[in-house]
């Protein structure tokens, strides 16, 4: 292990050494299928402080700088990061039990000074090596500052001290999904659940792991029942005002990505054509003038799926997101790439084309299946590029059977409401989805629902509950609807 991050900490080598049965190690941590292991390095304090255990006050005898720090975590979670930082030079001052040091690690954490927290995690595992507060910010801090194999066994360890602790579950289940081992993170939480463990942020984990594995009864049900109890224990606070996520990519790194996509699939004779946001920007501006976050291209089912994989071997490689594979010979479904040099994924869906239909899907998890009328393919010059575009024509049709009548509009009708279209949730309100795949598209808007409040997005979370509520009618929604009316959101 690396000296600078890792573990061993003098007088806790036998409970690090029982961790390693746990298998972590051999494995590599590096972008996967679920993609979750690299969206760690833009998490935000709030983000960092909910994978954190901060050690609350349970007496007046309580240490006074770790009371100081769990203050300071609330308020750095408000966006107070100068009272945060004060507060930690003042309780470090002060600190001289586990407790503290444990606080000043989750602290750390929030102000992201990875290397501080893991200081501040082993002084408090070396004062109380059994306490799982402790090596629960120890697996983060390794974790975000990018010894992955330290993290991993640092969590197991506090899960194996701690297996009902939801914090801990929620985190390894984590770091087991982002290697992919889906089945085993589902375990962990559900392990943490059978021993009594009955919080929102584990039920809606657990959620979101039985979409993963096609349990789609189950996620329904832990679902509505996070949101309960969201509703009942009162909502988290709105964060703070973001600016815009920037892409990582700009727009010509984009649009070259597009031309050598296009180039590639134009010899299988498959028939290409773009399809969603792209198609809608260019139908609003004449032209692609701004990048979008990914490349979604619509193919005939038909193709060769060998000679499909031979065009995009060199330069691009296999993102099979939360599982997701090319489906047998002639099925719809996606095969997802990412271009290795810009790090842009690209979506090729596969649609059955036949009967004067086009059907296609999402892939896994969902399987949301489109199915609307057959559209021509006519290619389009296209300012800005250097190969000319394949467009669904007539245009105007196409978008109003994926967007909607209004789909010119900022806005989308639902339900007689005006929803912004950055709230809108995919599939759920859209003409083309098919009748069968509603119910998936209504379980990934609760999930949405459930992320929306957790990260204290309250705006979507109030345009999520109208959608949900618009398709079907439940309790749980309808009070978190009301809970969020009440705090005059809308």
């Amino acid at each position: 292990m690396g000296q600078r991050q890792g573990f061993p900490i003098r007088g806790c080598m036998h409970a690090l050494a029982s961790t390693c049965r746990l298998g972590f190690g051999g494995l590599s941590f590096v972008r996967t299928s679920t993609g979750y292991a690299c969206r760690t390095c833009v998490v935000g304090a709030a983000a960092l402080l909910s994978a954190c255990v901060i050690t609350q006050p349970a007496s007046v005898a309580f240490p006074p700088a770790a009371r100081l720090a769990a203050e300071a975590t609330r308020r750095l979670s408000m966006g107070d990061h100068d009272q945060a930082r004060r507060a930690y030079a003042e309780a470090l001052r002060r600190a001289s039990t586990w407790q503290c040091w444990s606080n000043l690690s989750a602290l750390a954490l929030g102000l992201k000074d990875f290397d501080a927290a893991l200081a501040n995690a082993r002084k408090a595992i070396g004062m109380a090596p059994a306490q799982a507060e402790a090596w629960v910010n120890a697996g983060v801090a390794c974790w975000h500052a990018g010894a992955r194999k330290d993290g991993a066994r640092a969590m197991a360890h506090a899960v194996e001290l701690a297996p009902a602790n939801a914090t801990a579950a929620i985190d390894y289940a984590y770091m087991l999904r982002s290697v992919d081992r889906v089945t085993q993170a589902y375990e962990v939480m559900r392990a943490a659940r059978e021993c009594g463990t009955r919080t929102a942020a584990l039920l809606r984990a657990m959620a979101e792991l039985e979409r993963i594995l096609g349990r789609f009864g189950d996620c329904r049900q832990h679902a509505l029942e996070a949101l309960q109890l969201m509703a009942n224990e009162g909502l988290p606070s709105p964060a703070l005002p973001e600016l815009p996520a920037q892409l990582p990519h700009s727009l010509e790194a984009w649009r070259g990505v597009l031309e050598d996509c296009l180039r590639r699939l134009a010899p299988l004779r498959c028939d290409p054509c773009m399809a969603g946001g792209a198609v809608r920007i260019y139908a609003l501006h004449g032209g692609l003038p701004e990048p979008r976050k990914d490349i979604d291209i619509v193919v005939d089912s038909r193709v060769g799926h060998d000679a499909l994989r031979a065009a995009f071997a060199d330069g691009y490689r296999p993102f099979a997101r939360q599982g997701q594979i090319a489906p047998s010979g002639g099925a719809i479904g996606v095969l997802g790439l990412v271009h290795e040099a810009s790090g842009i994924p690209i979506d090729i869906m596969l649609q059955d084309r036949s009967g004067g239909r086009w059907r296609g899907s999402f892939g896994a998890p969902d399987h949301l299946v489109f199915d609307t009328p057959a559209f021509s393919i006519v290619e389009e010059a296209c300012a800005g590029m250097q190969v000319p575009l394949p467009l669904p024509q007539p245009l105007d049709e196409y978008l109003q059977w994926i967007y909607g009548d209004d789909w010119a509009l900022p806005t989308q009708m639902v339900a007689g409401t005006p929803v912004p279209r950055e709230f809108i949730q995919k599939g759920l309100h859209s003409p083309g989805i098919a009748s069968a795949s509603r119910p998936a598209a209504l379980n990934r808007a609760l999930l949405s629902l459930l992320t929306a409040l957790h990260e204290g997005q309250m705006r979507s979370a109030a345009a999520l509950c109208h959608q949900i509520l618009a398709v079907e009618q439940q309790d749980a929604v309808r009070e978190v609807q009301a809970r969020l009316s009440g705090g005059r959101i809308r």
